[in-house]
């Protein structure tokens, strides 16, 4: 307990009042209080703003200047101790000047009495006190709405806007001078759907707070505010009563929720497209085996059939649209990130301009085509093919949404990607990018098409004019090369694609790998082949392919089959032809990996209908060529035939595939990379883009 004394300050220019308060201080007795004097008004002012005493007593008269005067000029000094004033006779309206200029309280000197001194300072120094707790009781309050990370909003009844914490200006766009002016009111928000409808009407949620004073809870909705801004707003309001129990306003909280729903819709989206990559790539696995079956008794069908028999049509036919059902597979293969990626060390401005005059007359003459790339653009390990088909996709794209005429721009760029901005976004990461950039002033996309443009089979052409695979085949062949896309578009206003892709590593040199095998004759030969497949009719036709060409073929259904079958014959085995998934614990790279142990020089053929996310390792590490279904039987037979004549193995087997890998997490200047629900909604809702 603090035991120090009360300091008094008397300011008296009479010495014998001096005396008396002294003499008055000392009847209260128990030493309370320790007095100091001064006798003039410029001492005086110097010890109030010392800041040194607890009290103050005032004598009215001092010399030309009064108490009111020192009242007065001390009244804005920070610490300035509590003040009576003293007078002589208790003029009433010297007394009233006095409290306007902020003494506590005032005493008549010829009535005082030490029981009324005494209460008058305890009172004062008792209010003092109240007042020190209330001042830190409104400063805390105060700190905390200002500092509050959630938007406050003080509203009267009618929704005219108070008071706002610094987070609700700046989530609100609310000027100091507007809430002063009670220019803004909570009920001029225009609330809207997701889809960017207003909604109407006088049962909004803040409007019925007023009229039935029900709290608002945890309450989403789109909000345009001046400016164009749409915000989606979480939205909590507690009405405020008058100490009549009347509602006299609101308070509501508000909480800025458009890049947190953007980043959950975008991160919906993308476990959405990768569930549905999935789905694909199984049904790519089957579709293929079926494929490689057709094309293989095709095949075997076309050497014995004669030129102009019906059957060569007909066996031609089969064959063309396998070729087609092929091709969607591998669109497919694209999009789930399961197609094999021949991978070389790019120059991207060297692609486009080799595009260029193959894109100008697909384009038209009613489209321009304006090319702008970035000088020394740094180079990126891709596809090259695929590079090509990302570009021509999104051309494609872009020229049905301008069927009136237009101008498509591609533009390259280098741009590095800080973590911070790579946050933004689910599928974005960050490093060195080079960023593609393909944009057209055609008719734009509303929200709900942009949300779907990458999905396999969705167009908005009409039926036979569009397959739906040409941007999920982008968005399959940009993820699988580690990169990532942005979209924006806007009604009447055009659509903008940017594509990102990671610069090469300068020190890790890329090989291009070629599948594709040119018509030729093939040789067969008299060693040894073993094939595992598990599919039977499949099995068949690759033994009766291998036959034709007098290899010697032995067959297994498993891997464990496969490895009796090698007991067997002692290991006299030159080539292994095997799928990769096969039933039961070892899958065809683990029947490579045992077999290699046991005959290192082990020619390898590795066959799937897609290649998983281990494949490029695993070939890699087993030295083996990967083959794609569905394949011709000729393919087949040459690439055995070239395997079997290689010294060595087969070369560059290591560069055949990139794996997929997920990318690291998060957007950066933009961020819509899956579009979301909530982040833009659109102005008009008219008109939509053709989606390849």
């Amino acid at each position: 307990m603090n035991n120090a004394p009360i300091k008094v300050l008397l300011v008296d220019d009479d010495e014998d009042d001096f005396v008396i308060t002294r003499s008055l201080i000392s009847e209260i007795g128990d030493q309370r209080y320790k007095l100091d004097w001064v006798n003039n008004y410029v001492e005086a002012l110097a010890a109030i703003h010392r800041c040194e005493h607890d009290l103050c007593l005032l004598d009215y008269r001092l010399g030309e200047l009064t108490g009111l005067d020192l009242l007065r000029e001390s009244k804005d000094f920070s610490l300035r101790p509590p003040m009576i004033l003293l007078t002589g006779q208790g003029d009433h309206e010297i007394d009233l000047e006095a409290m306007k200029a902020g003494a506590v309280d005032y005493l008549i000197k010829g009535q005082l009495t030490a029981h009324q001194l005494d209460r008058a300072m305890r009172y004062a120094l008792e209010r003092k006190r109240a007042e020190e707790r209330l001042r830190r009781e409104r400063d805390l309050i105060s700190r905390v709405m200002e500092t509050s990370p959630v938007g406050i909003v003080v509203a009267d009844q009618s929704g005219k806007i108070t008071f706002a914490n610094h987070c609700a200006e700046k989530v609100l766009g609310l000027s100091p001078d507007a809430i002063a002016h009670c220019a803004c009111s909570v009920l001029d928000w225009r609330v809207a759907d997701a889809e960017g409808v207003p909604q109407e009407g006088p049962r909004l949620p803040l409007q019925q707070l007023l009229e039935t004073s029900r709290p608002v809870v945890d309450v989403c909705h789109a909000v345009e505010l001046p400016g164009n801004r749409r915000l989606v707003l979480s939205t909590n309001a507690t009405p405020l009563f008058d100490a009549a129990g009347k509602n006299d306003g609101m308070v509501v909280t508000v909480e800025d929720i458009t890049e947190r729903l953007a980043l959950e819709a975008q991160l919906r989206q993308s476990q959405k497209m990768e569930l549905v990559g999935q789905l694909a790539a199984g049904v790519a696995h089957d579709i293929n085996n079926i494929l490689t079956v057709i094309q293989g008794h095709t095949g075997l069908l076309l050497h014995t059939a004669t030129a102009e028999s019906h059957s060569m049509k007909s066996l031609k036919q089969i064959a063309a649209a396998s070729d087609r059902a092929a091709g969607f597979v591998r669109h497919l293969l694209m999009f789930s990130r399961k197609q094999v990626v021949q991978t070389r060390i790019l120059d991207l401005n060297a692609v486009l301009h080799n595009l260029q005059a193959m894109l100008t007359p697909m384009l038209g003459e009613q489209i321009a085509l304006e090319l702008h790339c970035q000088p020394g653009l740094p180079l990126v390990a891709a596809d090259a093919s695929m590079t090509e088909q990302i570009v021509m996709n999104l051309a494609v794209n872009a020229r049905d949404a301008m069927l009136q005429g237009g101008t498509l721009y591609i533009e390259t760029s280098a741009v590095e990607i800080p973590v911070a901005l790579a946050r933004q976004n689910p599928d974005a990461h960050a490093g060195s990018f080079i960023c593609l950039c393909v944009r057209d002033t055609g008719c734009g996309m509303e929200r709900k098409v942009l949300q779907r443009i990458f999905e396999p089979f969705f167009t908005t052409k009409e039926v036979g004019k569009g397959t739906g695979l040409g941007l999920s085949t982008v968005y399959g062949i940009v993820r699988q090369h580690q990169g990532w896309i942005e979209v924006e578009s806007e009604i009447g206003l055009g659509t903008t694609f940017k594509v990102f892709l990671p610069v090469a590593d300068p020190k890790a040199g890329a090989t291009p790998v070629n599948n594709v095998v040119k018509s030729e004759t093939v040789n067969g030969g008299k060693e040894t082949i073993l094939v595992v497949e598990d599919e039977t009719s499949l099995l068949k036709v690759l033994c009766s392919v291998l036959q034709r060409y007098q290899y010697n073929v032995l067959s297994a259904v498993t891997a464990a089959e496969a490895i009796s079958v090698w007991d067997e014959q002692n290991g006299k085995i030159d080539l292994l032809l095997t799928d990769m998934v096969m039933p039961g614990p070892m899958s065809g790279i683990d029947l490579v990996n045992e077999l290699k142990k046991r005959k290192p020089g082990l020619k390898v053929i590795v066959t799937s209908g897609y290649c998983d996310e281990l494949t490029g390792r695993d070939l890699a590490h087993a030295d083996a060529r990967f083959l794609p279904k569905p394949y011709q039987p000729q393919l087949v037979a040459q690439l055995v035939r070239k395997m079997l004549d290689a010294a060595g193995g087969w070369p560059s087997a290591r560069s055949a595939v990139i794996p997929a890998t997920k990318p690291a997490l998060r957007c950066p200047t933009h961020v819509i990379a899956h579009p979301s629900a909530v982040h833009g909604i659109p102005k008009s809702r008219i008109v939509s883009a053709s989606v390849a």
